[in-house]
C-alpha cells in the first residue's frame, strides 16, 4: 500500500513539475490576471504543443487582424472574443468601439467538440499582445468550467520596442517574432463568419 502511495505521489510531483516548466510569470498588473492563473509565452506554447498535440491554440483576435496582421495555422480555433463596431469611436481609446462576442463560449464549444475536446482539455488563448482580449475570454470560459486555459502573455504580435529607430513597433517576443510559422493566408476551414 505504501509503495502505491509513493508511486502516486511521485507521478503527481512529476506532472506538476512539467506544468511549472511551462509557466510564465503572471502579468504585473493584477487586473490582467485570470482565474486559472495559467500563463505561457509564445515559445512555451510552441513547446507545449510539441509535447502534447492535444493542446489547443485559440486565436481570439478579429478576422481583420488575421487577414491584415497575420495568423498561424497552428491555431486550431479562430474565434474573436470581441467584435469591433464601426458605428462610433471608443469613449476611452482612439479606436472603434468594441463589444464582447456574446457567442464566444458557445462557438468555442462547437469548434472544440469538432476536435474531440471539451472543458477539461488544455487551451492557450492568443490575442494581439497577451491580455486585452485573451484575459476576458479566459474569465468567460472559467464561468463554464474551463480550468485548463492558459494566456499567451506576449500574444501574436509581441511587445513594443522601447528604443531605437523601431521604437514602438511590436518586434519583441510574441508568436510573430518567435520563429514560428505564420502567414497572411486564412484557412477557409477555420475562417470565422459573423452570423
Amino acid at each position: 500500500m505504501k509503495k502505491t502511495t509513493w508511486l502516486a505521489t511521485a507521478a503527481l510531483t512529476s506532472l506538476m513539475a512539467c506544468s511549472v516548466a511551462h509557466a510564465s510569470p503572471a502579468p504585473k498588473d493584477p487586473k490582467k490576471h485570470t482565474p486559472q492563473e495559467l500563463y505561457v509565452d509564445a515559445k512555451e506554447t510552441i513547446e507545449m504543443m510539441k509535447k502534447d498535440p492535444k493542446v489547443i491554440l485559440v486565436d481570439v483576435r478579429t478576422p481583420e487582424e488575421w487577414q491584415f496582421v497575420g495568423n498561424t495555422e497552428a491555431a486550431q480555433i479562430m474565434i474573436p472574443s470581441v467584435i469591433f463596431k464601426y458605428d462610433q469611436m471608443d469613449a476611452k481609446k482612439p479606436r472603434y468601439r468594441s463589444i464582447n462576442n456574446d457567442k464566444f463560449v458557445s462557438e468555442l464549444e462547437d469548434k472544440a467538440a469538432e476536435l474531440g475536446a471539451d472543458e477539461t482539455s488544455t487551451y492557450v488563448l492568443m490575442c494581439r499582445s497577451g491580455s486585452s482580449r485573451a484575459q476576458p475570454a479566459a474569465k468567460m470560459l472559467w464561468q463554464y468550467g474551463y480550468k485548463n486555459v492558459y494566456i499567451m502573455t506576449d500574444g501574436f504580435e509581441g511587445s513594443k520596442t522601447k528604443e531605437g529607430d523601431k521604437k514602438g513597433f511590436r518586434l519583441v517576443n510574441g508568436w510573430k517574432n518567435s520563429g514560428a510559422q505564420w502567414s497572411y493566408h486564412i484557412d477557409p476551414k477555420k475562417a470565422y463568419f459573423y452570423k
